[in-house]
């Protein structure tokens, strides 16, 4: 199912230079109250396509927005789900993100930042920082070519939650997202 997923979300990125005006943060945001949806983050990955995430109890779920060449915006009808791990953390990828989730049961350690840690086409370790700023989850650009990589979130209460994610199918793929 993932890899039907990331194939459409590929597949739309690809539409870019499409007639019509391109898919900003205000599309996103109207489409989202207009049909009363609440997502706990958005990310325009193309000039036609955002990604979604929703958090609902131990899933999260990834969703495609999609604007047409008439500027009709579409909720693709596919989608990812995935589960918590035993502390109420997810990170998964999807595509060329990466989509780090808090959910209910981690909730309360009031989580401020995620450090992304990877060696650079250098050999030098690099560490790139992003605060969720009150957000339940965080969509991040994947570093590019990465076989592993360390995600440490950190919670205002001292709590650190760290993980070695690894990714052997990106060094595989020649068109990845």
């Amino acid at each position: 199912m993932k890899f039907l997923f990331e194939l459409m979300l590929s597949m739309l990125m690809l539409t870019n230079g499409s007639s019509g005006e391109p898919l900003t943060r205000e599309d996103v945001q109207s489409y989202l109250k207009t049909h009363h949806l609440q997502y706990a983050d958005a990310k325009i990955v193309s000039d036609r396509s955002a990604l979604l995430v929703d958090v609902k109890g131990e899933y999260a779920k990834a969703s495609v927005l999609t604007k047409s060449a008439d500027n009709k915006l579409v909720m693709q009808p596919n989608e990812y789900v995935w589960e918590e791990d035993e502390e109420g953390i997810s990170v998964e990828t999807v595509g060329r993100y990466l989509c780090i989730v808090i959910h209910d049961k981690a909730r309360s350690h009031d989580m401020d930042f995620v450090n992304i840690v990877y060696v650079d086409d250098n050999g030098d370790e690099r560490k790139d920082r992003y605060y969720f700023k009150g957000k339940q989850s965080l969509i991040i650009p994947m570093p590019t070519r990465k076989e592993s990589i360390v995600v440490a979130i950190y919670g205002n209460d001292g709590f650190i939650h760290d993980m070695v994610k690894r990714f052997p199918e990106i060094m595989l793929q020649q068109n990845h997202l």
